[in-house]
């Protein structure tokens, strides 16, 4: 009995006494007890989705996880306790079952597909930081991510801040930041298919996007601004090399005329033209078309466009990616209805197109470009 106990004690996975929270690159992960890292035999693991986040590809067949990526391959039983490359070659770390997913020997996947990882300290807990060469070094990232890491922090452990309200000494309560929504990694439901769709000009940021689509091997819809004066022209040229649909963005109130609405996007596609050798003819309006009149709308598709509008936002542009990537994927399991995710431009859009990335493929929802002949989604429900 006593040997029992001792084989069970032993082969179970025991989290880390002291929190540990999780970071991709640049990008804050959600801290919860289903996502935290865990040490079994000295090795920290991790949940498979954090390589996916990464470009590693994942698939699941007959209890088997297979992780692929720069040509390498582990194959991991958690039933079987054993792992092998894609040369059955074996390996000692196995993989193990956890909060309903596979977590994963970080130290072996990150030696096998070219990855790296720290494990910086902060206020007494420890941050586990996996990254592919593209972030920032680990003194800037704890730098410029310290405040995102004390709240979490906080709000797991259920801490308000609290500062001075004025010169008395007497403290004011600071709300904490609600939690990051978990992320369902087994929905009962799910979106028909996605429409990836940025809004606003392109800025530096942008590059990063490009990049982040290109890897996953997705392609997305850019809405620009009419005023082609905010546009950047080489990555206006690199939108449409690299196959995505270019479309245009009105900033129209009920007053505008709608001979001017015409006029704005016949100009606009006139440099588009001469930028890429393609017009457009993919519209919305950037508070929405159901603020365009019957009119304005009646003159947009008589000149023969089309009017779309996003069905929800990511708040990537004012939120951490880690938080845009949870709420959007909340989003994906409340509806089994196409949707149109609005993205930006900002610091946070790259890694939220990772992670959103990662889990629609670990999930089967497949994504398109808006092209001309697709039926329009707007808040007019006007699909001429």
């Amino acid at each position: 009995m006593l040997l029992c106990a001792a084989l069970v004690l032993f082969t179970c996975p025991v989290p880390a006494r002291a929190l540990t929270l999780t970071a991709v690159n640049d990008t804050l992960l959600p801290l919860d007890d289903g996502t935290m890292p865990a040490r079994l035999g000295g090795e920290l693991y991790v949940p498979y989705s954090v390589f996916t986040m990464l470009g590693v590809s994942a698939s699941q067949e007959g209890g088997v996880l297979s992780l692929s990526a720069n040509g390498e391959t582990l194959s991991f039983s958690p039933d079987e306790g054993y792992v092998y490359d894609q040369n059955l070659n074996s390996y000692s770390p196995p993989a193990y079952h956890r909060n309903g997913t596979v977590y994963v020997p970080v130290k072996l996947c990150c030696g096998k597909f070219g990855l790296s990882y720290s494990t910086l300290s902060f206020s007494g807990e420890t941050v586990l930081r996996v990254t592919d060469g593209s972030a920032q070094s680990d003194s800037s990232f704890t730098s410029s991510n310290a405040d995102s890491i004390q709240s979490a922090i906080n709000t797991y452990k259920g801490v308000t801040p609290s500062t001075p309200s004025d010169g008395s000494g007497q403290t004011t309560e600071q709300p904490a930041e609600p939690p990051i929504p978990p992320v369902e990694e087994k929905p009962t439901q799910k979106p028909a298919r996605v429409y990836l769709t940025f809004y606003g000009a392109p800025t530096t940021n942008t590059p990063a996007v490009l990049d982040a689509l290109h890897s996953a091997g997705r392609l997305a819809t850019f809405f620009l601004p009419v005023d082609a004066s905010t546009w950047t022209d080489d990555t206006v040229r690199r939108i449409v090399a690299e196959g995505h649909t270019p479309a245009l963005l009105l900033n129209a109130s009920p007053q505008t005329a709608p001979a001017d609405l015409v006029a704005s996007l016949t100009a606009a596609n006139e440099r588009l033209t001469l930028l890429t050798g393609v017009s457009t003819r993919i519209v919305s309006n950037d508070t929405g078309c159901v603020k365009l009149t019957q009119a304005q709308r009646d003159a947009l598709i008589g000149a023969g466009y089309r009017l779309w509008d996003s069905t929800f936002d990511s708040g990537d542009a004012t939120q951490s990616a880690a938080r845009a990537y949870a709420t959007t994927a909340q989003n994906f399991v409340s509806t089994t209805a196409t949707v149109v995710v609005r993205l930006h431009h900002s610091a946070s859009t790259a890694q939220t197109v990772r992670s959103l990335s990662a889990y629609m493929s670990r999930q089967g929802i497949p994504s398109s470009r808006v092209i001309l002949s697709a039926t329009p989604i707007n808040s007019t429900s006007d699909t001429r």
